[in-house]
């Protein structure tokens, strides 16, 4: 039996098998590994960056907003606190009324100190009881620290002088919730007058305002330049020459 039988080929199983390595294409190598970890690592590190912004930005808009009015001022010597009550130094009003009919703002400012104070006055009114003035740049060739803003108002309360008074105060107590304090500007019967910068970061505007009360009419001026401060008094001064002449030319008759 054993003459006749063939030898048959037999099928070998090899003894291990083929890894991923052995698989053709780009071969994984340990400085990829180490690439895709890290890349892994960054995008871990920006999203809890991210996460950790999102406080911090609101505190940095908390702090950029505007502080309340209810904040003390830091006061400086011959300052007033920012109260809008009558004080001690706003004693009641006496006397009898002087004035009794409407004046126009507009003509209680002569021409050449409007000219002296704006360059190149161009006029507006809006209301009766206001005037303004700006700087004229029409070909905007003005550089913005020659550029200025006069507005003036006079306000008649007939017959009633602690309604005066009042409006007085009022008028201050808008312009300290921006200036934070004021002092006495020394024209009229009483008065005040502030100075505040807008966008101190920026070109400003600086704005000076005085009011001031001549029996029961309630005058405001307010002055402004596109500067970011002013240490000169220029603007202040501007305020107080405007609301003299004014209290003037309320003298004279309106």
């Amino acid at each position: 039996m054993n003459e006749y039988r063939r030898d048959v080929p037999t099928l070998r199983t090899p003894d291990t098998v083929p890894t991923q390595q052995s698989r053709p294409g780009l071969p994984v190598t340990p400085v990829m590994l180490a690439g895709a970890a890290a890349a892994v690592v960054a995008m871990l590190f920006t999203v809890l960056f991210l996460l950790t912004r999102v406080p911090e930005r609101a505190a940095a808009v908390a702090v950029t907003e505007r502080p309340s009015h209810t904040v003390a001022p830091v006061e400086t010597p011959g300052e007033q606190p920012t109260s809008s009550a009558p004080t001690p130094s706003d004693p009641p009003p006496t006397g009898t009324p002087a004035y009794s009919q409407a004046v126009d703002p507009c003509a209680a400012v002569g021409d050449d100190l409007v000219r002296k104070l704006t360059l190149f006055p161009d006029k507006s009114q809006i209301r009766a009881d206001e005037c303004e003035w700006r700087t004229l740049d029409p070909a905007a060739a003005l550089p913005g620290n020659v550029q200025f803003t006069l507005k003036v108002s006079v306000r008649v309360l007939p017959g009633d002088l602690a309604a005066a008074q009042q409006q007085l105060l009022a008028q201050r107590q808008d312009s300290v919730l921006l200036a934070r304090q004021w002092s006495p500007a020394g024209v009229g019967d009483e008065s005040w007058s502030t100075l505040y910068t807008l966008e101190p970061d920026n070109a400003g505007p600086t704005v000076a305002t005085v009011g001031a009360r001549v029996s029961n009419a309630v005058i405001q001026v307010t002055y402004q330049r596109r500067v970011t401060e002013d240490p000169s008094g220029h603007l202040t001064k501007g305020a107080v020459e405007v609301a003299k002449a004014m209290i003037a030319k309320l003298g004279a008759g309106g």
